[in-house]
């Protein structure tokens, strides 16, 4: 490419990093696509070789290779092996496009990402005011985003994916702008970002800020707690498997269908999860086998526990396990076995570990920040999406890049 071409090679970073908030609010399935131009992109800086940048992004994910080469081998066990094997081989290329994207994060210099950073920023805040000012309103403009939109069309649960995905860009998106010295920037995308999430019907949106922000505040007061953090996902990625099946009483049942019905069925799920993985503990059912697994797809009615004449109403319909576990522990258990959370869950601790030891992010604002970033990713990984979501996956890939490189900005301690 030629010196000429330079100028639209930084403009291109810039430009997809601004269309990106409001691609996801259209569609949050988006969010892959929108994660592998940016990294192409990235990886076409004019301050950096691309084949360099691809060994560097290789030699990272070199850590996770096993575990990449243990989703294909499922395959072979797994109720669909074609389909296995394709998820195992699309899931390694994102991570890869995750990879570059984090690296070049890392590796550029600072002056060469503050535009795409700003752009992310005010096309992210853009899109959550037209959300947060839309929902008030009626939601007539997503529905016009969804024709034809039927009677039941619910706006807030259109834009429920998008609202989780954004809760968890908050945090280091904040601390990232900060250090790019857009305070003003800063405060507005936080302001927008928390009144959309809030109007939106997606209590995952709302839990992973609240969660994350708590979290950021308590270890920045006492940075030590990131360590008890780390030491309960380790104690989780152990022990969930055994914590069920739960067993839940009548009147903790009755009071559930009553007040939130999704609550039971989730312990409903993770139960029936359990017990499967039970029956296969070391390799489990094969990549992507939650949605084929045998008794998941019975019918499942809960049924309100009140007095006439409300008696006998369904609260909620569904399946045993629609679709997933919505638990990426339990869905790794389910599908890869021990042996597959040895493999994802190791690395991930490990690599956890090193970004909490290292030296020069060792201030209160970067411990702060990738402890509230993470607690916001897991309050949503445990309770909401289907772990192999790729579109999910997306959105935690950029968010993890963006967590480097508010981290790098952060002058190292001293001494």
């Amino acid at each position: 490419m030629s010196l000429g071409s330079q100028p639209l090679r930084r403009a291109a970073l810039t430009l997809l990093c601004l269309g990106f908030g409001p691609l996801i609010y259209v569609s949050a399935r988006a969010a892959t696509l929108g994660l592998l131009l940016l990294a192409v992109a990235a990886l076409h800086a004019p301050e950096s070789d691309a084949a360099a940048v691809l060994v560097r992004a290789l030699r990272r994910l070199a850590i996770l290779a096993p575990f990449f080469l243990w989703m294909l081998l499922s395959a072979l066990w797994s109720f669909d092996a074609l389909d296995a094997a394709s998820l195992a081989l699309r899931l390694a290329g994102l991570a890869l496009a995750g990879a570059v994207l984090a690296g070049q994060f890392l590796d550029l210099p600072p002056a060469a990402l503050r535009s795409p950073v700003l752009a992310l920023a005010i096309g992210l805040t853009a899109a959550a005011a037209a959300v947060a000012l839309d929902l008030p309103l009626g939601g007539e403009f997503g529905r016009s985003l969804h024709p034809p939109a039927s009677d039941d069309f619910d706006p807030s649960l259109f834009y429920a994916r998008a609202a989780t995905l954004h809760a968890v860009f908050v945090i280091p998106l904040l601390v990232a702008l900060i250090r790019l010295r857009a305070v003003r920037l800063a405060v507005l995308h936080t302001v927008a970002a928390t009144l959309a999430l809030f109007a939106t019907a997606s209590l995952s949106a709302k839990i992973a800020l609240g969660l994350g922000l708590g979290v950021f505040v308590a270890v920045y007061a006492l940075p030590r707690l990131r360590w008890a953090g780390l030491a309960l996902l380790a104690l989780a990625t152990v022990a969930l498997p055994a914590l069920f099946p739960l067993t839940i009483g009548p009147q903790t049942s009755c009071w559930l269908i009553a007040h939130k019905p999704s609550a039971l069925h989730r312990v409903m799920i993770w139960s029936f999860v359990a017990e499967h993985i039970d029956e296969r503990p070391l390799a489990g059912w094969g990549l992507d086998a939650s949605r084929r697994l045998p008794g998941g797809k019975e019918p499942l009615a809960l049924k309100i526990c009140a007095a006439e004449p409300r008696a006998g109403q369904v609260a909620m319909t569904s399946e045993i396990l629609p679709l997933h576990p919505h638990n990426g522990i339990l869905q790794v258990w389910l599908e890869l076995g021990g042996l597959g959370a040895l493999f994802g869950f190791g690395p991930f601790l490990l690599i956890l570990a090193r970004i909490f030891r290292l030296r020069r992010w060792r201030t209160r604002p970067t411990q702060a920040m990738f402890a509230g970033a993470l607690a916001s990713a897991l309050s949503v990984s445990l309770v909401s999406f289907g772990i192999w979501q790729e579109w999910f996956l997306a959105g935690l890939f950029l968010a993890a890049g963006l967590a480097v490189l508010a981290a790098r900005l952060t002058p190292a301690p001293e001494g």
